[in-house]
Formats: structure tokens, sequence, C-alpha cells
């Protein structure tokens, strides 16, 4: 029997990776309607694990709360937040989609102010006549109506949380089962201990960050004046959980809001130059000192995992992009055939090995 060549090995060994990477991602994208909401039912689930985890560490005469209570509460407090959090945003929109002819008039006014000037009507005289021709009130119609199929979807969500929760005691015994050594259930202990560890750090962190940019950011835009201050902050909270262009989109987005009420280009630089010092000021001095460098993340790394991610699942792939990154980067290291794509998502080079 001819024997195959190491390089003939090694070539469909690759050919073998790229027909399943291909399939993973033609599921991703081809079931992503299905996929989306389990994967939040995930976080959901997390945060209640989280929320539960916070709960038993206090103690009523020496007790702690039972399992089966502490997850209620946690539940229950999670689903009033994210409720509180969708009645901000539908209220505020439906406030912004009645005034938006307003604001509308406003700006076609700032445009046929720039067109008297000469020299800019010449240069810019296409360019007006498309941005006159701009109607906010679908586009605002249209996230409205995003939100309200998230929430169409609350109720398969909440099912899918129920049934980890049920199943939650059983999952260490289902993992155990695909190892066959004491040494590899410590091993895959150790996986899901530093995942876990990495994941609530990050969150931990950038959730304290994000509230921190975004209470700065509301008494910015109060001291500017600008409408719906209170939808722009939780904006701003939000995005800061999308890497790198999140925070760019989030001093945006109340800067041009800002130009529509106001008529004036100084008033949308100065608030975007005072968000963005508060978004460059907690980002990258404050947010890096807290953090450390416990997710280890290549910058390059974190930006391709936000282009995949988005392009296959969108706003919810971008929030995704660095946990599911730092999860790849942990469980790569532990294996050697994988070891070299830990390395290369790595911001130093240096992982752990385990």
């Amino acid at each position: 029997m001819e024997s195959v060549s190491p390089s003939a090995l090694r070539i469909q060994k690759a050919a073998a990776w790229m027909v399943v990477l291909a399939g993973i991602v033609f599921c991703l994208s081809y079931f992503s309607a299905m996929l989306q909401p389990v994967v939040v039912a995930v976080m959901i689930w997390y945060c209640v694990y989280e929320l539960r985890r916070l709960i038993q560490k206090v103690k009523i005469k020496k007790r702690t709360a039972p399992t089966g209570l502490a997850n209620l509460l946690a539940f229950v407090v999670i689903f009033l937040i994210g409720w509180g959090f969708f009645e901000i945003m539908t209220i505020n929109l439906e406030l912004i989609i009645e005034k938006s002819p307003l604001y509308a008039e406003n700006f076609k006014a700032m445009l046929r102010e720039l067109q008297s000037i000469k020299q800019f009507n010449e240069v810019q005289e296409r360019a007006l006549e498309r941005l006159q021709k701009i109607d906010v009130q679908p586009v605002l119609t249209g996230l409205l109506n995003s939100l309200s199929n998230i929430a169409g979807n609350v109720f398969v969500i909440v099912i899918y949380v129920t049934f980890m929760l049920v199943e939650e005691k059983f999952f260490y015994k289902k993992l155990h089962a695909f190892s066959h050594t004491e040494d590899q259930h410590h091993r895959l202990d150790g996986v899901i201990d530093q995942i876990v560890k990495s994941i609530r750090q990050y969150v931990s962190v950038k959730t304290q960050m994000s509230v921190l940019t975004g209470v700065l950011s509301y008494f910015i835009l109060l001291g500017f004046r600008v409408d719906f201050a209170v939808l722009w902050a939780f904006l701003i909270f939000v995005l800061n959980y999308i890497p790198y262009i999140g925070s760019f989109f989030a001093t945006l987005f109340p800067a041009l809001f800002a130009l529509f009420q106001y008529q004036s280009g100084w008033i949308f630089l100065w608030v975007f130059v005072a968000i963005q010092i508060v978004q460059f000021g907690v980002g990258n001095v404050l947010e890096p000192k807290v953090m450390g460098r416990q997710l280890n993340l290549s910058p390059l790394g974190v930006m391709l995992a936000l282009t995949f991610w988005g392009a296959i699942w969108g706003v919810l792939g971008m929030f995704l992009s660095v946990p599911i990154t730092s999860v790849m980067l942990i469980s790569f290291s532990r294996f050697e055939s994988t070891r070299f794509i830990a390395v290369w998502l790595s911001e130093t080079g240096e992982i752990d090995a385990g």
C-alpha cells in the first residue's frame, strides 16, 4: 500500500478544516433566524447564573436562598431591566417619529442657508439635493418594528432559558461523559472555569465602564440641551459593548441629532468632541487599567471577529464578537492541534496552555 507523504497529509488536513469551517459558516448564516433566539437565551441564562451567584452570597440568619428562589429572583430582575430598556427605546423613538418632520424642516433650512454660499453651492450641489430628500421617519419606524419583533420572540426565549435552568445541573455530568480519565475531567473543568472567569470579568468591567460613559454623556447632552438625552445616553451605554466602531457611532448619533435640532454645524462639532473625549478617557485610559490583560486578545483578531460576526448575525454578532473570540482563544490554547490559532488570536503571543 502506497504511503502518503507528510506534505500531502497536511494538505488533506487543511482541506478538511476548510470544509468544516465552510459548513459551520453556512449553518450559522442559513439558520440564523433559529439560532439567534437561542444565543439570546444563553446570554440571559448566563446573566441569571451570575445574579443567582450574587444573591446566594447574601445570607439571612446564616442561610442562603434556595437555588430555585434565587433563579426566580434573578430572572425577575433581568426581565424588569430588559422591559425597562425596551420601554425607553420604544417611547423615545415614538416621540422622535412624531417630531421628525420638525427636525427634517430644521435640517432643510440649514441646507438652504448653506446653498446661499456660492463656493459651497458649486461644490456640494448634488450632495445637497440628495440630503434634502432624506426622510428619517421610515428608518426610525423600521427600528421600532425591529424592536417589536424582538419583543415577539420573548416567549420563545423565556422557554429556552427555563429549559437551560432545568438542564443546568446535568451540564457537568454530560461534559464529563466525553472524558474518560480524571486528568481529562480536571482539564475540562479548568477550561470551563477559565472561560467563565474571563467572560465574567469582561462583562463586569465593560458594564461598569459603559454605565460611566453613559452617565457622563447624559450630563454633557443636558448641558447642550439636546432633546432625548436619556435615549442617547442609553444608546451610548449599549453601543459601548461593540468594540471600536460602537463608541464612534454612539458619539455620532447624538451629535447628528443636535445638528438636526439646532441647525448648526458648531453644535454638532462640540457635542461630538465632548462625548468623544469621554469615550477616549474611559475606553482607552480607565478601562485598560481596570481590565488589564485578562482577555489577551489581539486588536486585529477582535476587529476581524467583529467583521465576521457582524456580517453573519448583524448587531447581535457585533455584541458577541469579543466573548466568542475569548472563548475560542481559551479553548484552542488547550489542544496541540489548535494552539497556533490561539497564538494568533492573542495580543502578546503568549498563552496559558493549561
